[in-house]
């Protein structure tokens, strides 16, 4: 199976969630119900039903009050998450999507693309970064 796959794919919505803590971890040190609130931009009841959903999963460990952290396969799922948004993002980008259309794009395509797309679009962006020439062609073709 090519880097980044899993077999088992949460919802758009789980992986949003585990993908937020994983960041607010990364930048603050710590994740709460109320940060995943604001970053998410949902009511903290919601962040507080999934909180417990992803918890029952499996995915992360929550202390009301003291925070969350995420569990080992919490963690894989945010990374992979994370990971495909680069791909996606940098591919677009390549091709010459710009700035908010891009991230849109990249935010809707991200969870519902196969992990065999991904490896091969991957892929594709790794040979354009090492041959620009092919890539200034195809630059050249699409802005037409």
């Amino acid at each position: 199976m090519p880097r980044g796959a899993s077999k088992k794919q949460e919802t758009p919505r789980a992986e949003d969630y585990l993908e937020a803590v994983y960041h607010l971890l990364e930048d603050k040190g710590y994740a709460n119900t109320v940060d995943v609130s604001e970053r998410l931009e949902v009511k903290p009841p919601t962040v507080s039903n999934m909180v417990a959903k992803l918890a029952a999963r499996g995915y992360l460990l929550h202390q009301p009050y003291r925070g969350m952290s995420l569990t080992e396969s919490g963690e894989k799922i945010a990374r992979s998450v994370i990971r495909r948004h680069e791909i996606i993002s940098e591919f677009l980008s390549m091709i010459g999507v710009e700035g908010g259309v891009a991230y849109e794009d990249t935010e809707g395509i991200e969870h519902h693309v196969q992990p065999t797309t991904i490896y091969r679009i991957e892929r594709l962006v790794e040979f354009l970064r090492r041959n620009p020439s092919h890539l200034a062609e195809i630059k050249k073709y699409v802005s037409k």
